[in-house]
């Protein structure tokens, strides 16, 4: 199963929300986790907010950065999607989905939930991925 985490996500399981259901996906043998280097710039650009400095630690920031590096795929961004989304900053997201392309779209943000899904690609938030990785569980 090819999954897509947007970066809402991402950031809350660095604050320690849900981070060892994260580690439960991550080290399963049937789900790739995928990432883009767009994706990652993002998240560097949020956390970097003064913030997040009394959220996240440096520790944590770097520890962060270096298990999606050994543990997702890194893809490049090689489809434009065309979608009605609201948000047109998340287009990339899209762009990404198809480019892989990938199985679910997880996500916490509204206007990407609110489609539902992209070419074929259901957007879930994460409690429904969970819900149906422990219904495929090996």
């Amino acid at each position: 199963m090819k999954v897509l985490f947007d970066t809402n996500l991402w950031i809350s399981f660095m604050i320690g929300k849900r981070l060892s259901s994260l580690v439960d996906v991550l080290n399963r043998q049937d789900v790739e986790v995928y990432v883009s280097e767009q994706l990652l710039d993002e998240i560097r650009t949020v956390i970097s907010r003064p913030k997040f400095d009394k959220l996240i630690s440096k520790e944590t920031r770097y520890y962060f950065f270096e298990m999606v590096y050994d543990v997702c795929q890194i893809t490049d961004i090689t489809v434009q999607a065309d979608s009605p989304i609201r948000d047109i900053k998340d287009i990339y997201l899209l762009s990404m989905a198809e480019s892989v392309p990938v199985d679910y779209i997880v996500s916490g943000d509204k206007d990407l939930l609110d489609l539902g899904k992209h070419v074929d690609i259901p957007i879930l938030n994460y409690s429904e991925f969970i819900t149906i990785t422990k219904q495929t569980q090996l």
